[in-house]
């Protein structure tokens, strides 16, 4: 079963094409042969091929964002239900990577006071630092963004949340605007018009604790930036959805 729409190309072409026939029409049939007629059948053509010109335009998007924003969200779920059987009830903190290790994700059995994380293990054990270690949702998306769109993570706060807004809306074209500002000792992201709401209205569904606690790719990604920029381990603190604009906000702080 597939869904077929009219996208603003499409519309504007037929428009055009329906006022070349109508006013090729109207200079046929009133037959003047003067020079009103001759603008008349020059307006006509040259309506007739800006028409053409934006039907070529009009092929539909590749994949439904409703359906690819769907897609992620089992995992974010079931990884969140992992967490939560195992007796964990802190936020996901996301540590930048080290010599050692890669980027991580730690979900700590209470409030962040540090982890102490060994090589290859899922689970931190230290007294103090109990807790489900993972790679972040976002990492995958973030490693790939660097090798194909050679994306560096600058390291000044200016250049860091341009950088994200760069991403987010330039790049991979997820919000029709961006926007990430510092509030506070918090960094706030705002996905303007975010085309994959649906992940988000499914994870929540689930709990919205699914959403500080994993995150869904784009969160996580958002969080690693900050993460690989600031230096520091980063932890998304709260999320708000506004499915009447379309507009995701997220909050990001900085545990000491």
């Amino acid at each position: 079963m597939k869904e077929d729409g009219y996208n603003d190309y499409f519309m504007a072409g037929a428009v055009l094409i329906a006022a070349a026939a109508l006013v090729l029409t109207i200079a046929y049939f009133t037959n003047r042969g003067d020079l009103t007629s001759a603008t008349l059948v020059l307006s006509g053509i040259a309506s007739f091929v800006g028409g053409v010109f934006l039907l070529t335009l009009s092929k539909g998007e590749p994949f439904d964002p409703s359906y690819v924003g769907a897609l992620p969200a089992a995992g974010t779920i079931n990884l969140s239900r992992v967490a939560s059987d195992l007796g964990l009830m802190g936020d996901g903190v996301y540590l930048p990577h080290e010599s050692t290790r890669p980027p991580l994700q730690f979900i700590p059995a209470g409030a962040y006071h540090g982890a102490t994380i060994k090589k290859d293990f899922s689970f931190a054990t230290d007294d103090g630092s109990e807790g489900l270690v993972f790679l972040p949702m976002g990492l995958p998306l973030l490693e790939q963004l660097k090798q194909d769109a050679s994306l560096m993570i600058p390291t000044e706060e200016r250049d860091l949340l341009l950088c994200i807004q760069e991403v987010c809306s330039d790049v991979l074209e997820v919000a029709e605007k961006t926007v990430a500002e510092r509030s506070g000792d918090a960094i706030v992201v705002t996905l303007e018009k975010f085309r994959l709401l649906s992940c988000c209205t499914a994870v929540r569904a689930e709990s919205p604790k699914c959403c500080t606690m994993v995150g869904c790719p784009v969160c996580s990604l958002v969080a690693c930036i900050l993460a690989e920029g600031f230096q520091k381990a980063c932890t998304l603190s709260n999320v708000q959805v506004d499915e009447g604009r379309g507009h995701l906000t997220l909050v990001y702080s900085f545990p000491a």
